[in-house]
């Protein structure tokens, strides 16, 4: 059985086809992937917006306007410990100047004061016209455009609030109780994280790259079974007289190939998370469990599948290319659109996505990053394990029932 076990394992490393999908194209599309993926968190990061502010008679007067507005550019971060400025300011004497600066290429827009210190934001056509996403310099502009009108939404607010108790209790503006409580009303949100971690956005198809190599690693274990069945290989008539028991040739080939497919995809793995630097959560110990139980369902799968009668090797392999091109397709990993065909199927039709065992390799690696607890991950191995059982037990009647009538 030793023999075997060393025999396969030593024949899948020579396997050129099989090292190419599990290690040379993991790496290279992942490299890929880093390089056309490299601007897309941009779209979702804070850009701070040129604006003119209009500095006239008003805007003089409204000391806590004015005082607003340079906390927002970062020019008093240091007592409001604003640490991403919302936009740049440049000063304009008029409204017109202002306008000036835009038609020059100076500014989005600008801001005004009227004479009852609320600020009003005003953004040019243009900047208004290309806030449609199209691009990550747009994108982020928006998001920030976004955050800013919230901000000077949540100043004018406080601003007429309180001047309303003030003239409705002129003795309030005495008490240091009532400014305290007026100052913590810019501290109402919280920048907070609902996951373990915040990953990047392209995360996601590096896990559905992982997945897809995953179930390629099915080649493998074919190839145990292939040669353990006397009709489709000369080394199966061999190993049919051989003294050591066909369950034995099949259990030390399936232990080969786990080992192989294992490392192939650690391999895969570490580059993924070392020097490309995709994050798992802090977490590695955990996604090595992921890929030992990952390649583990691919073995079994691999098993079933080599154990369909009267199928050539080549057409096995044949079939995990397809099986593997066409669930990767439902586990997000074709770019936009197969990401939010997976979110949709993960939504509306959940018995898809549980039986889909890319996505269940994907599901692996979500576990590990989004939750702070192991019981979701512990769960999807439990399904990955489930589903190698059946795999094993369709593979191992499969077998049980081939008998030759000649060699």
């Amino acid at each position: 059985m030793w023999s075997t076990f060393v025999m396969t394992l030593r024949t899948n490393l020579q396997d050129k086809a099989s090292m190419f999908w599990l290690i040379v194209f993991p790496l290279a599309l992942a490299t890929l992937f880093n390089m056309m993926f490299a601007d897309l968190g941009e779209q979702y990061e804070l850009k701070a917006v040129p604006l003119a502010t209009v500095q006239n008679v008003n805007w003089t007067n409204a000391k806590g306007a004015s005082a607003f507005i340079d906390a927002l550019s970062g020019k008093a971060k240091d007592t409001t410990g604003i640490s991403q400025p919302l936009l740049e300011a440049t000063p304009a004497d008029s409204v017109d100047k202002a306008r000036d600066l835009i038609s020059k290429g100076d500014a989005d827009g600008y801001l005004t004061v009227d004479k009852q210190g609320r600020i009003t934001l005003t953004l040019a056509s243009g900047t208004v016209a290309g806030m449609d996403g199209s691009s990550a310099a747009v994108s982020g502009k928006s998001i920030t455009i976004s955050a800013l009108d919230g901000a000077i939404s949540l100043y004018n607010r406080t601003d007429t609030l309180t001047r309303k108790l003030i003239a409705d209790n002129p003795g309030a503006a005495t008490s240091r109780t009532f400014w305290t409580s007026i100052g913590s009303t810019t501290g109402m949100t919280r920048e907070t994280t609902l996951t373990n971690f915040a990953p990047d956005v392209a995360t996601r198809y590096f896990y559905a790259l992982l997945a897809m190599a995953c179930i390629m690693a099915m080649s493998y274990s074919i190839r145990a079974v292939v040669t353990a069945q006397a009709n489709l290989s000369a080394l199966g008539i061999r190993r049919s007289v051989a003294p050591l028991s066909r369950r034995r040739q099949l259990i030390a080939g399936f232990l080969a190939s786990w080992l192989c497919a294992s490392v192939c995809l650690l391999v895969a793995l570490a580059y993924i998370r070392f020097v490309l630097g995709v994050p798992f959560g802090g977490r590695e110990p955990a996604a090595v469990l992921a890929v030992a139980v990952a390649s583990f369902m691919a073995c079994a799968f691999g098993t079933m599948i080599g154990a369909i009668p009267k199928l050539s090797h080549g057409v096995k392999v044949g079939m995990t290319s397809a099986i593997a091109c066409t669930l990767s397709l439902f586990s997000g990993l074709y770019g936009a659109f197969a990401m939010s065909l997976s979110d949709w199927i993960a939504r509306n039709l959940p018995v898809l996505a549980l039986v889909n065992p890319t996505q269940q390799v994907v599901n692996l690696f979500y576990d590990i990053l989004y939750f702070d607890s192991y019981r979701p991950f512990l769960a999807t191995c439990g399904v990955l394990l489930a589903m190698s059982a059946l795999f094993l037990a369709a593979g191992a009647i499969m077998l049980k029932e081939q008998r030759y009538e000649h060699l």
